[in-house]
């Protein structure tokens, strides 16, 4: 299988496997429900220096070896900091939220993005199946104070049939095979393409779920920390096979590792609107990731 993993990472992007190899910092948030900018002085005077990334005023980088010591440091300690991947905040942060907006966070757990959404929205909605990672989630909130987030044990594929189209954002960071996550050095023990095949048929349940949820008019994001395409573009086409209403807007990021969508895989070829999702491509304080903006037409 490993050899399978290789041949696939590298028809979809050779760049991908010098990312996987290489990971040089980690990146954080400030929790704007308990702190500021000022956050960042006392990781100063503790003798750390943050990098902040030209994109937003609130998020930084430290290299990877400081990532356990700070973990001990006071703004961490009393969670005015919050540890979380590049690419999940700036795919979070691409969900243009209205502070009077319900936002439905539909595979919800560890809930670092339901509290990014929690610092912008009304109201936001965070549903997670598993129950220990369900209990853990509800924790999280609490300790990043939190208020405005609604918690749910449920199964995200059936959510759609007890709420309707109620939601003015829905983001979706669905289960998935999870191979930016591999680590080279350990070598690919998990992966399988059995694996894949049946998280792309669990994704293309959610998406539905996610789509059926969101109100006419409004906009939801489908991610996955995954490179395969039948867990990505194969999974928007679907959702643009089954509905006319759904339009993939093309989003731009101030970055440069990133991909745009692959029309074609192996023996399929996609709607050709799939060009506009983005594959993020591992780099520094960025892991694999893959996401896509879709809007419900009225």
């Amino acid at each position: 299988m490993e050899k399978v993993f290789f041949e696939r990472i590298e028809k979809i992007n050779p760049k991908i496997i010098d990312g996987l190899k290489e990971k040089k910092e980690f990146s954080f948030r400030i929790n704007r429900h308990k702190a500021d900018l000022e956050a960042i002085d006392e990781l100063r005077e503790e003798g750390y220096n943050p990098k902040k990334v030209e994109w937003s005023d609130y998020v930084y980088t430290l290299p990877i070896e400081d990532r356990k010591k700070v973990t001990k440091s006071k703004p961490y300690t009393s969670n005015k900091i919050y540890i979380q991947n590049l690419s999940s905040i700036i795919a979070a942060n691409a969900l243009d939220i209205d502070e009077n907006d319900w936002v439905l966070d539909l595979a919800a757990a560890p809930g670092g993005k339901s509290l990014i959404f929690s610092e912008k929205a009304s109201k936001v909605s965070a549903v997670e199946p598993d129950k220990k990672r369900f209990f853990r989630m509800k924790r999280n909130f609490k300790e990043h104070g939190a208020k405005n987030i609604q918690t749910y044990n449920k199964d995200g594929r059936f959510v759609y049939k007890a709420t309707g189209p109620i939601f003015d954002k829905v983001f979706l960071d669905a289960p998935c095979s999870s191979e930016a996550h591999i680590d080279l050095e350990e070598g690919i023990t998990w992966w399988n393409l059995k694996r894949v095949r049946r998280f792309s048929k669990l994704q293309k349940e959610l998406i539905i779920s996610a789509f059926e949820c969101l109100k006419p008019g409004g906009e939801m994001i489908y991610a996955t920390c995954t490179f395969s395409p039948e867990e990505n573009e194969e999974v928007i086409d679907f959702l643009l096979n089954r509905y006319d209403n759904a339009e993939v807007v093309k989003v731009d990021l101030p970055i440069d590792n990133i991909q745009e969508g692959m029309t074609k895989w192996e023996d399929k070829e996609y709607n050709p609107e799939v060009r506009k999702c983005i594959r993020i491509l591992p780099k520094d304080a960025y892991s694999g990731f893959f996401f896509t903006k879709i809007k419900k037409l009225p």
